[in-house]
């Protein structure tokens, strides 16, 4: 039976492309959702790439809701968010037990273990799916509320694991959102800094089937009515000096903090500060510098690549800025004092961290073979077309054919439908010379690395280098003119995954993901280009992929065994599993912070210190000094009401953002902040430079969250805009 109360959590969804991507929640009655601008960003792009395609225009008559915003009028004025699901999480069970049932016999070697534990989490998660979806079915009052999802989330390696259960609604619409200059305003220089003047926020609705009559709960329907949110909504308090939020009042948040390494041995730490982080500064560069090449192409062009830049940019913002404050905060040397204390503490942890560090040493030692190898297969903002020749490969070379219960995660029955969105966007957002570019550094990446003296011996690495000799990455030149070039040449018509980004009505994956086509239909698939690439690589990726989930198996079993000893020589009474992207609390103050000698940041920020930024901004234009000057434009007609203020004691004193002493990290974007009360009093967006230190620790002295202030989200959408609608909805007694 399920139970019949509702708690706070359940105001709380989980947001974006298959329901993940950022936190948001329920603000009224009617299913209004509030978000981050950044959150609500992939949707509000391909709206407007979609109105744009709808209405036949040509790239000078196209819509961008990215940099025009758009306010709904009405109900019927809200328009699809592409993609989007919000997840409701309706209930959590602990199922460590049963998981590690799985794995009791000790001659399991690493490999055999990380696959039981993988096959039993599928296990428990397919089980629960079905009955839960009998439950809502059979259930009068929520059958018409969407599907369900269940998953077995990892909370500690190798001893702790919940299975989550949520609500899926898809159909999610668009309602109000800032245009860039606004919800982007300061750009990237601004970004992980603090004063901020960001209106980083979007509303958005969840529509479901009416209870008795048409529509879907497949996706969007015209049918479909607003999702009752009555009973789990968060209210905002009209603003009043009464009771809004100042400055040391006591603060919280609910979100899905994506992943922190807060128990993490000093091994790791180096690992990430020597390799991993560097590479991805060094990869995630060069891919921003490929993009710039191309965005400028057309505005079309601009919006295809624009989720990638936003992406990208922000990780490579944040890698940077981790690369420092670990640095400069010692951290590798403070774990490693906590490690030799340890270990006088309890002897047997030293061959723990002896392993451990033997571990990430063959890591880094094969970086560039499992980074290459990644490359290959189009992460990190690579080449859609090789990804999806992967998955390809993949399904219909190798996991289609295995019972369900053996298949590798992605490829179950229940995730392909995932798999096939995920890769049906990227090829949707394909601008085939940014593409070609991306396929020709992947030959450029393979043939480095053939370069290399490390694999000459290597029977496995030769058999594949001879192997891609016969494929489209055995020179740039053929590499490239297999995206952009002539038939004759081995050009586009070469392969059909093209046409997906060039006439977005054709859909040719959901027939290759799918058990139910004939196995000869699909293997004509193999002959495609981009998946020969794939099969030339399997050999090499299959053994790299074995001996990572090897170690990482080892790797977990260890760090287990190294977290009992932490926790027993642990003078806290309570310790807490890393993030996961699972819903977690925090609590904290609004307050402020000591930047750095003789400089001490205030929590809060105003609309006049947005006018100050724009001018100075306007001032450097007309000096001809635009060096990332319009990342601080505002639009002409809110700088003009501000310059009208002549004493700054109008409008320039609307309130904009907060700083508070919260514990988070990325996947908190979107996160309602609340009052002691419950209250919405901010949308979490960011954290400044020194809070980019929280995935390894979290500090009361430096870490610091930023919000929009839901002041500032009342002006614009009713004093600025007009939406007097909306504010009357988020206000409502």
């Amino acid at each position: 039976e399920k139970p019949s109360m509702f708690a706070l959590s359940d105001a709380l969804v989980s947001v974006g492309t298959a329901g993940r991507g950022g936190t948001g929640s329920f603000v009224s009655t009617n299913g209004l959702i509030v978000t981050n601008w950044h959150v609500a960003y992939d949707a509000v792009r391909r709206a407007s790439i979609d109105a744009t395609a709808d209405n036949n225009d040509g790239d000078e008559h196209s819509v961008d809701y990215v940099r025009d915003g758009f306010v709904a009028r009405s109900l019927s004025e809200e328009i699809k968010g592409p993609n989007y699901e919000c997840w409701i999480t309706v209930e959590c069970m602990d199922v460590s037990e049963r998981v590690l049932e799985a794995v009791q016999d000790e001659n399991l070697d690493p490999l055999e273990r990380s696959n039981a534990i993988r096959d039993i989490r599928q296990e428990i998660s397919q089980e629960a799916q079905e009955q839960q979806a009998t439950y809502f079915t059979e259930s009068s009052s929520t059958s018409s509320e969407g599907g369900i999802r269940c998953d077995v989330v990892e909370m500690i390696p190798d001893k702790s694991y919940v299975l989550f259960t949520y609500r899926r609604l898809r159909d999610v619409r668009i309602v109000y959102v800032p245009p860039k200059s606004l919800g982007n305003f300061g750009g990237d220089t601004d970004n992980f800094e603090w004063p901020r003047h960001t209106a980083d926020f979007t509303l958005l609705r969840a529509y479901v089937p009416p209870a008795h009559g048409k529509g879907s709960s497949e996706g969007y329907h015209p049918d479909n009515v607003p999702y009752d949110s009555s009973k789990s909504f968060i209210k905002v308090r009209k603003p009043s000096p009464e009771t809004d939020i100042c400055e040391n009042d006591m603060v919280f948040l609910l979100g899905f903090p994506g992943s922190t390494m807060r128990y993490a041995p000093s091994s790791r730490l180096v690992y990430a500060d020597n390799v991993a982080v560097p590479h991805m500064v060094r990869d995630f560069t060069k891919k921003l510098t490929l993009i710039a090449k191309h965005e400028g192409h057309s505005g079309r062009a601009a919006l295809k690549l624009g989720s990638t830049k936003k992406g990208l940019s922000n990780e490579l913002k944040r890698s940077k800025g981790k690369l420092v404050m670990m640095r400069k905060l010692k951290l590798i040397a403070e774990r490693q004092v906590e490690e030799v204390e340890l270990v006088k503490e309890h002897n047997e942890v030293q061959d723990i961290l002896t392993r451990l560090e033997e571990i990430y040493g063959i890591f880094a030692r094969d970086h560039a073979l499992s980074s290459t190898l990644n490359s290959l297969q189009g992460i990190y903002g690579g080449s859609a077309l090789l990804a999806t020749g992967h998955h390809i490969h993949n399904y219909v070379a190798e996991e289609g054919s295995k019972p369900d219960t053996q298949r590798e995660t992605a490829y179950r029955k229940r995730n392909l439908p995932f798999l096939v969105q995920r890769m049906t966007k990227r090829l949707r957002d394909v601008h085939p010379p940014h593409e070609a570019d991306l396929v020709q550094d992947c030959s450029n990446l393979f043939a480095q690395l053939c370069e290399s003296e490390t694999y000459q011996e290597d029977e496995v690495f030769e058999k594949c280098r001879k192997a891609m000799q016969e494929t489209i990455l055995v020179d740039e030149e053929t590499a490239k003119n297999a995206v952009i070039g002539k038939e004759e040449q081995g050009g586009c018509a070469s392969s059909k995954l093209l046409s997906m980004s060039r006439d977005e009505t054709i859909d040719l994956l959901k027939d290759i993901f799918t058990d139910d086509n004939p196995a000869n239909e699909k293997k004509s698939w193999l002959e495609d280009p981009f998946v020969k690439v794939a099969a030339a690589l399997f050999e090499l990726y299959k053994r790299d992929r074995d001996a990572s989930k090897s170690l990482m198996s080892e790797r977990d079993a260890l760090f287990a065994k190294l977290l009992e000893y932490q926790q027993q020589s642990s003078h806290d009474d309570v310790s807490y599993p890393d993030c996961n992207g699972s819903l977690r609390i925090s609590a904290g103050h609004v307050e402020g912070y000591t930047a750095s000698d003789a400089v001490f940041h205030k929590p809060t920020t105003t609309l006049g210190g947005l006018l100050d930024k724009a001018t100075e901004s306007r001032l450097m234009l007309a000096n001809n000094d635009a060096a990332e000057s319009s990342e601080f434009e505002c639009p002409e007609r809110l700088y003009k009401m501000l310059e009208d203020d002549k004493s700054g004691e109008g409008v320039q004193t609307v309130p904009v953002c907060l700083l508070y002493s919260t514990d988070t990290v990325g996947g908190n974007s979107g996160s309602p902040v609340m009052n002691k009360r419950g209250e919405l009093v901010a949308i979490n967006f960011d954290r400044q430079r020194q809070g980019l230190m929280n995935e390894f620790k979290w500090s009361r002295k430096y870490s610091r969250s930023i919000g929009v202030d839901v002041r500032y989200i009342l002006w614009l959408i009713g004093e600025y805009d007009g939406a007097s609608h909306l504010v009357d909805e988020l206000i409502a007694e």
